[in-house]
Formats: C-alpha cells, sequence, structure tokens
C-alpha cells in the first residue's frame, strides 16, 4: 500500500482517522502515442513504496499519516464515457465526503484522468458554496488542444483545455507551470482564454525559479483563489530525472524544484486535490528512478500538509 501502511480503516471511522485518501485510475487510453504504459503506474507505485524509507527529507514519519488507499477504479478502455463516469461517481460517492478535510490523492493513468476528477471536485465545491477554485498544473505541456486532430475531444492533450470548459473554474484560475513543449494551435488558444502559464526556461537561475513562485502565490492571491487542485504530470520534471514517461524531454524542473513549488503551495494555500500522472514503469530505468521520485512527490507533499496542520 502506498505509502506503507495505507490502512484499510473500516468505513464508520473513515471521517476521523482519515485526512489522505489515496486511489488509483489505471487508465491510458488517452494518449497520443502508443509508447509507455501508465495505467500501470497505480499498481507500481504502490509496490515499490517497501524498497523506501518511512521519514520524510523534513522527519516526518510516514507511517503516522493518517491515509487510507481506496483502491482504483473500475475502468473499460474501450468504453471511454462509461470509465469517465465511474471517476466522477467514485469522487463524489464513494470517498466519505462527510469529513471536509478529506483530500483525495489520485495516481494515474494518463494525464486526461485528471480531467473527471477536478470536474467531480469542482460540483462538490459549488455546492458547499459559491468560492471559486484554483487549479495549479506541474506540465513539460500546455495540454491546451480543443481537439486533437480536429477530431477527439477528451484526450491526454485536451486536459487543460476540458478543465478550463468547467462552469465552475475560470481559464484565468488555471496556472501551468514548466511548459517546454507547446504547440501553436494550443499555446494561441490558451493566450486568447486568459491561461496562466510559466515556460521551463522562466524559472531559471535559481533567483528566477523564487520570483515566478511569488508571482504565482501573488497571482492567486489577487483573485481571491484560497483553494487550490493540484496536478503533477511527471514530465515537468527534466528527462534527466523522471525518464519513464511517454513524453521525457529535457530542460525541466529538477526534483528540489519541484519540492520547493510543493512547499509554498501548500503553505499558502488549501489543497483539495491532488494527482501524480503519466509515470510510464515499463519505461524507466533498471534502478525505477522515475517512479521512486513519483513516490517522493506524494509524500513529500502530504509531509507539506501534515506540517502545516501540526
Amino acid at each position: 500500500m502506498l505509502p506503507y501502511t495505507f490502512y484499510d480503516y473500516p468505513r464508520g471511522d473513515i471521517d476521523t482517522l482519515t485526512k489522505f485518501a489515496i486511489f488509483g485510475i489505471p487508465w491510458d487510453a488517452n494518449s497520443t502515442h502508443m509508447q509507455g504504459c501508465a495505467r500501470a503506474a497505480p499498481l507500481k507505485l504502490r509496490e515499490i513504496t517497501s524498497h523506501l524509507a518511512r521519514m520524510t527529507e523534513k522527519g516526518h514519519n510516514i507511517e503516522e499519516f493518517a491515509a487510507a488507499d481506496f483502491g482504483d477504479v473500475n475502468i473499460y478502455p474501450s468504453l471511454p464515457d462509461k470509465s469517465r463516469s465511474n471517476i466522477i461517481e467514485f469522487v463524489k460517492e464513494f470517498l466519505p465526503w462527510k469529513s471536509a478535510s478529506l483530500l483525495p490523492i489520485m495516481i494515474g493513468g494518463d494525464h486526461y484522468c485528471t480531467y473527471p476528477v477536478v470536474k467531480a471536485l469542482s460540483e462538490i465545491y459549488a455546492e458547499k458554496s459559491q468560492e471559486k477554485i484554483g487549479v495549479i498544473i506541474f506540465d513539460a505541456h500546455l495540454d491546451y488542444y480543443d481537439k486533437w486532430l480536429d477530431v477527439e475531444t477528451d484526450f491526454h492533450c485536451t486536459v487543460t483545455k476540458r478543465i478550463t470548459d468547467l462552469p465552475n473554474i475560470d481559464p484565468e484560475h488555471v496556472a501551468v507551470i514548466g511548459i517546454r513543449d507547446a504547440d501553436i494551435p494550443e499555446y494561441e488558444l490558451a493566450r486568447t482564454d486568459g491561461l496562466y502559464w510559466v515556460n521551463a526556461y522562466e524559472l531559471y537561475p535559481y533567483d528566477q525559479l523564487q520570483n515566478q513562485i511569488e508571482k504565482l502565490i501573488t497571482y492567486y492571491r489577487a483573485k481571491n483563489i484560497t483553494k487550490i487542485y493540484l496536478s503533477i504530470d511527471i514530465d515537468a520534471l527534466d528527462g534527466a530525472v523522471a525518464p519513464g514517461t511517454g513524453y521525457t524531454l529535457p530542460g525541466g524542473l529538477s526534483y528540489r524544484d519541484l519540492w520547493l513549488f510543493l512547499q509554498k503551495i501548500i503553505q499558502n494555500f488549501t489543497l483539495i486535490g491532488m494527482d501524480l500522472v503519466e509515470v510510464a514503469p515499463d519505461m524507466d530505468l533498471p534502478s525505477k528512478l522515475t517512479q521512486i521520485t513519483a513516490v517522493k512527490l506524494i509524500t513529500e507533499t502530504m509531509a507539506f500538509i501534515t506540517e502545516k496542520e501540526d
């Protein structure tokens, strides 16, 4: 179980005992390429936790995190509408929303898996209050095509656009960090819609990274956004750090850079959910560097949240 002790608490006690609700979406039928098996990531990331230390970098005991593993959503690769509905129903009905503090953490799957999760959460929060939520995405790509090959509207390369089309999420409330592979049509559409994005080269040298973190925080504060959904496409990281993904590229963030971003986001906003997607275990190094990095990012983010609430 990820990480180590995602206990299967009795459902009656889940609200009082659980902070982090882990679940997988083993679905990668929405990719624009045939390489990489991202659907295997939920299982493989669970398995790899038994090989890692039980303490985070800042000294938190991972075994003490109030986390439960809810298993995987049922996916039917040939039935995308059914799979999408299953995800939305899972988030809305299976996860115990009596606890306002429960934080869902999704492991994909390709990046399209993010869309139905955000859709469900945005509707939940729209029912609770009129407060808008923001979405921060770390990704090498804008994923802002309206249609892929002028036909497909629901692919991993359309996920950011689909999120901004949701009635409860304004395009200006979505930010994409780490861009270094954008196509002209999606770039122009994103600019027209008012999407916030940061190109990877704008994060360096190091003082620029700090400036961009502060700019992002200031941006959301100016829009009175306090609740954030966080999505991490593993290809936001440099290809040398995370080679096990279908679209690995040079020039991305280092693990430490992303670690700092995540720490600052948690310190300044309330996280309502997060995911980590696009890990392809079959394309990883023998050392399993990408998978280890993915698990570290999840557990370190959990530690930041735990530290904030202590």
